[in-house]
């Protein structure tokens, strides 16, 4: 039998305590009855505390009772088997005091340890994410009730068991898992997480489930065990297959109504410019013009479309600015214009389109028209947030122009605008033009305060 089995029973606890007892009290009436004057050690009450604190550790709420009792029938087997003496009972009053202050401290600690760890066990027992805990042999000290639910087996039932066997009701054998790599000091001191498929779980065909261990510390930061956590994220994984499926299905069908729509729209160039040969009459010709506007304006969507089908669906990310703002400017003819980026250190959390944005400003910058010699990109921390400025010394934009600045245009100053708003308007990045005509354009691209850090 371990040490831990011999330890652990009710039966087995009561028959050390009663043992050491009887063996500590009758130590002590040996050597009463052999007229030892001090029993078998200097201090004979010492021996009785060891049961005492046992008792009291074991069973906190009966520890008080049980060490008054033990020193009670001490200092009464004292004083029948001792010779009259006046100073025997300030010999015996103080030891037997000292027995119960023992007991009744060790049950106040106990008891102090039992709530904090009940207080821990509903912790774990009521979180949502189906959770265990082994100790540092590897034996299972916790398994809630979402764990029960989610793998069938009672808490009663995996208690104290050990050999992984928590693994078993996952994936029909003893295996390592999450928890077993914390133990051995992967991690550092933080979170570990992984994503598997439980090829067994409740008789079902299986699951895909998100793991997270992470180490249980002592007060010295020594681990004594680690906690996993669970979740079944089948469905989640379900849904973003099915919407992966569903974006390619919808980019295929895009593309072949997007080749249809320009092959049209051939067509109809050709009927219009039949039209104006064919046509002389000045409110024809007018409304030819319109149809060509129309035309154009589908044209340019079509463009978009083609040239950017995938924004939006791949997830934003923390993106370096000066790297981002020079590899855009790498694509263009800087050859006579000088550019000056002042955004070190900058990260903004931004859909990964955000060089385009960059692009477009600068395609506009660079415009012979305008007349610019020195475009700079600097950032300003503002209560608001952080405000990306793209400024020039060119010619600017007059004020009537502003109001329709991000509408859809005809090639010129202005296009692609459209398209950089609603690239950065998926994490929430305005943009406004703050130049004076005259002195240049200037763009701001306000950053929401949580959308930005300086690293």
């Amino acid at each position: 039998m371990s040490p831990g089995n011999l330890f652990s029973g009710t039966k087995n606890r009561v028959a050390i305590i009663a043992g050491l007892s009887a063996l500590t009290l009758g130590g002590n009436l040996l050597g009463l009855l052999l007229d030892v004057p001090e029993g078998i050690l200097p201090l004979p009450a010492l021996p009785l505390s060891i049961p005492i604190i046992l008792a009291s550790y074991w069973y906190p709420r009966r520890g008080l009772v049980f060490s008054a009792g033990l020193a009670a029938a001490y200092a009464v087997s004292v004083f029948l088997l001792s010779p009259p003496d006046p100073l025997l009972a300030l010999a015996i009053v103080p030891r037997a005091i000292f027995l119960v202050l023992v007991g009744g401290v060790v049950a106040l600690l106990a008891l102090r340890l039992r709530e904090s760890e009940q207080q821990m066990n509903e912790i774990i027992e009521f979180l949502p994410d189906a959770t265990f805990a082994i100790d540092r042999e590897g034996k299972v000290i916790a398994w809630n009730r979402a764990m029960e639910e989610m793998t069938g087996v009672e808490k009663e039932a995996m208690l104290g068991r050990g050999d992984h066997e928590y693994a078993v009701p996952f994936y029909g054998e003893r295996r390592p898992l999450l928890v077993d790599r914390v133990l051995q000091g992967e991690g550092a001191g933080r979170p570990l997480v992984t994503e598997a498929a439980a090829t067994r779980l409740q008789g079902r065909k299986g699951a895909h489930l998100r793991f997270t261990a992470t180490a249980l510390l002592d007060r010295e930061g020594n681990v004594t065990g680690a906690i996993e956590s669970i979740r079944d994220v089948s469905d989640q994984v379900m849904m973003e297959t099915a919407l992966q499926n569903a974006g390619r299905q919808l980019n295929t069908l895009t593309g072949i109504l997007r080749t249809d729509l320009a092959n049209r729209l051939t067509v109809l160039y050709g009927h219009l410019s039949v039209g104006v040969m064919k046509f002389d009459d000045p409110a024809v010709l007018s409304f030819i013009d319109d149809l060509n506007d129309a035309a154009n304006g589908i044209r340019r969507q079509l463009e978009i479309s083609r040239a950017f089908p995938d924004i939006g669906t791949s997830p934003p990310a923390w993106m370096p600015v000066q790297e981002t703002v020079l590899a855009a400017a790498a694509t263009l003819p800087f050859e006579n214009v000088a550019l000056e980026a002042w955004t070190e250190r900058l990260e903004v959390f931004a859909d990964p389109h955000l060089g385009t944005v960059f692009t477009h400003l600068f395609e506009n910058a660079l415009d012979p028209r305008t007349g610019v010699r020195r475009v700079v990109v600097t950032y300003h921390l503002r209560p608001e947030g952080c405000a990306i400025v793209v400024e020039d010394d060119g010619t600017g934009i007059p004020e009537a122009e502003k109001p329709a600045l991000f509408a859809q245009r005809p090639e010129g100053y202005g296009h692609g605008l459209v398209l950089a708003r609603e690239i950065l308007s998926i994490t929430g990045i305005a943009i406004r033009e703050t130049g004076t005509p005259g002195d240049g354009a200037r763009f701001e691209l306000l950053v929401p305060p949580e959308g930005y850090r300086v690293v």
